[in-house]
């Protein structure tokens, strides 16, 4: 296990950050650094992350670089103190896991190679999608999107990519 962090180093890194697996080794990295570094996901199997890093870019393009199934892999790992927005739209911590799950396993079987993840994303607004089981298309489309704006845009540096100061009305004493 990696040395314990002191809060000004905490507070030094300025994103969301925790505890990933590269590997076989436990890091203190960013979403984005885990990304880079090829993390090891704990809770999603790789081709979850890749399905769902795939859609989530379609929708706000970055996403994928900025570690966007690093970040939903890490929230999930987080239970009751998980930043998903599913958490904010009443969804039970506990059924977050199942939900991303099977988003991800719809992309993957559902998404036709043929056409873009634009084309497959358009047909999920309008719930279109034949043979998409569990949670309509159309709402987790909106959870992805919200969970990837968050990762990408969601931090000082995100603020600072749009050209919009970051001025939170109480800055987080930790980042997410």
């Amino acid at each position: 296990m990696p040395e314990p962090l002191s809060r000004r180093h905490l507070l030094a890194r300025g994103t969301a950050a925790g505890f990933f697996v590269v590997a076989g080794e436990c890091l203190w990295l960013t979403p984005q650094e885990a990304e880079a570094r090829v993390f090891e996901p704990q809770i999603l199997s790789p081709q979850q992350c890749k399905a769902l890093s795939m859609l989530g870019d379609a929708l706000v393009p970055g996403a994928a670089a900025a570690g966007l199934s690093a970040y939903i892999d890490l929230q999930l790992q987080a239970g009751d103190e998980s930043l998903l927005i599913g958490k904010y739209l009443g969804v039970d911590t506990s059924a977050q896991t199942g939900f991303y799950r099977a988003a991800a396993d719809n992309v993957m079987s559902l998404a036709d190679e043929s056409i873009s993840m634009h084309t497959f994303a358009t047909s999920m607004a309008t719930d279109a999608v034949s043979g998409w089981a569990g949670p309509p298309a159309s709402y987790v489309l909106f959870v992805l999107r919200a969970d990837a704006l968050d990762v990408t845009y969601g931090t000082p540096e995100g603020f600072e990519k749009l050209g919009i100061p970051y001025m939170a009305q109480i800055k987080p004493d930790k980042p997410w």
